[in-house]
């Protein structure tokens, strides 16, 4: 149990420098927007760059802050059902949510990863202006996915180890109604 303890921990620690990164990513977000906005308002002069950019950082910081936002309990998901079921049940439906969430982000991960690898073996590059090669983003976006899967599984492995998954929750999963 330590050892899923520490790898639990391991994956909380990457998920939190996946998330100071989307964090500089949305800054950097919002400069590009700012710039633009300001640029073609006032100057009447647009960044060809500023929308293909943008858009790529946009699916990033979505992702990469997604696992850590899972362990502190800031996804959106209704928590009162769990409340009001008894103690197994909820615990049970929880486990149940968490491994369809892994197995979906799972595929998700998955096809993201081929795709930025297609990308890279055919050379293909944006149709915008700056020509970015897509495996670049596609690949950023590929790791933010991988994140959040890792964050699911540790999840996951804190509610069989009866850990408290959720950071914003400290409490034993199910703690609602009475059995």
């Amino acid at each position: 149990m330590k050892f899923l303890r520490q790898s639990c921990e391991w994956i909380d620690r990457f998920n939190f420098l996946g998330a100071c990164v989307a964090a500089a990513a949305c800054a950097l977000l919002s400069v590009i927007l700012l710039v633009e906005v300001l640029g073609a308002s006032v100057l009447a002069w647009s960044q060809p760059w500023a929308v293909e950019y943008a858009s790529y950082l946009c699916a990033f910081v979505l992702l990469s802050g997604s696992g850590y936002a899972l362990r502190h309990g800031a996804h959106i998901r209704v928590a009162v059902v769990l409340a009001h079921l008894p103690t197994r049940l909820a615990r049970a439906l929880d486990v149940l949510c968490t491994l369809c969430a892994l197995y979906i982000s799972g595929l998700l991960t998955v096809g993201l990863i081929e795709q930025a690898w297609r990308s890279h073996v055919r050379h293909t590059v944006s149709y915008f202006v700056m020509q970015t090669p897509m495996w670049i983003p596609q690949a950023m976006v590929a790791l933010g996915a991988f994140m959040l899967w890792l964050a699911l599984l540790a999840r996951l492995v804190r509610l069989i180890i009866h850990d408290a998954p959720d950071l914003a929750d400290d409490r034993e999963v199910g703690q609602g109604a009475a059995e």
